[in-house]
């Protein structure tokens, strides 16, 4: 069975060959799942080396959830939990999987051996909160950088340079491309992480709500607010789309002011730009003001995903 899992600072996004896609934030924490009588709805618990974790949603309920990166954990613990509930969310419930890792740009180079070296041929066995348990052998790990996937889920025919602008939700990978035939080679030149992602968007409406309604919020609790069209303010639901379209498109013109800055004369040699990742359509927006040839990406929040996938056939 194949599995891809992309491991962003805010979300991690995983396809397998089922076609079940999964997002969750990128979250773990020691937990004791304890039944109170009422069950829980949220997911994900698993219990692995006897020790059981809350990842997702869950973690981010917890006191102490483990969110941000440095590049150790993405050979600890942390991913590898965060894999192993990949794979369990997206169907594959034991077996032999081959792995199709996406890592940060910014990391790839530092991390790409040491990565492929920590998950390939490891055998692990965790256990859902129905107490079943899963074992996996993962007998192949490829590792990709965040960006390039992307490239491999266009079915046009392309040829000349092109860009892609993926928005995260810690930081924005920049990756340019020559493409000839079937033949896609990086720029090196032209492949750079901005340190600014859709992360600000929650800092901002923080202190929006804050001095609106002098109420103040956990930045836990605002991790979905892409997904909230209200939030309560003193027993009233508040609907705050209007507000929310407002500082996602501030957000998204800071990122793309300092990518076209990166970017500057350049511009002129690219055939178009492709947009992913969470924020692409507000920065494909932006874009368009600048450049005409500017492309979202079908189901652009997976792209990366879904382009690891079809390079573990290739």
């Amino acid at each position: 069975m194949k599995c891809a899992v992309d491991i962003g600072f805010g979300f991690t996004k995983a396809v397998s060959e089922q076609e079940k896609e999964v997002v969750f934030p990128s979250a773990v924490a020691k937990t004791v799942l304890t039944d109170l009588g009422f069950g829980t709805f949220k997911d994900y618990y698993i219990n692995y080396n006897n020790q059981t974790y809350a990842v997702g949603k869950a973690a981010l309920d917890s006191i102490a959830p483990e969110t941000n990166f440095t590049p150790e954990r993405f050979t600890s613990n942390f991913a590898r939990i965060l894999v192993l509930t990949s794979f369990l969310a997206t169907g594959i419930t034991e077996g032999e999987v081959e792995l199709g890792l996406g890592l940060p740009l910014m990391f790839y180079k530092l991390l790409r051996d040491k990565v492929k070296d920590y998950f390939e041929y490891s055998e692990d066995t965790i256990v859902d909160k129905d107490n079943v348990a899963h074992n996996y052998h993962i007998v192949r790990c490829e590792v990709f950088p965040q960006g390039v996937g992307a490239f491999f889920t266009l079915d046009q025919q392309l040829n000349g340079r092109y860009c892609l602008v993926d928005v995260g939700f810690r930081t924005t990978d920049v990756v340019t491309v020559e493409i000839e035939g079937e033949n896609i080679e990086p720029v090196l030149d032209l492949c750079f992480t901005v340190d600014k992602g859709m992360s600000l968007a929650i800092e901002k409406l923080s202190l929006l709500f804050e001095r609106k309604f002098n109420i103040s919020y956990d930045s836990k609790f605002l991790m979905d607010i892409h997904e909230r069209s209200t939030i309560p303010v003193r027993g009233r639901n508040i609907n705050i789309e209007e507000m929310k379209s407002d500082v996602y498109h501030a957000v998204a013109n800071d990122i793309v002011q300092s990518v076209l800055k990166k970017l500057h004369s350049e511009l002129n040699s690219l055939g178009g730009i492709f947009v992913a990742g969470g924020g692409a359509f507000y920065a494909a927006s932006i874009l368009q003001r600048t450049f005409e040839n500017v492309q979202v990406l079908d189901n652009a929040q997976f792209a990366n995903a879904r382009g690891f996938l079809r390079l573990l056939d290739a």
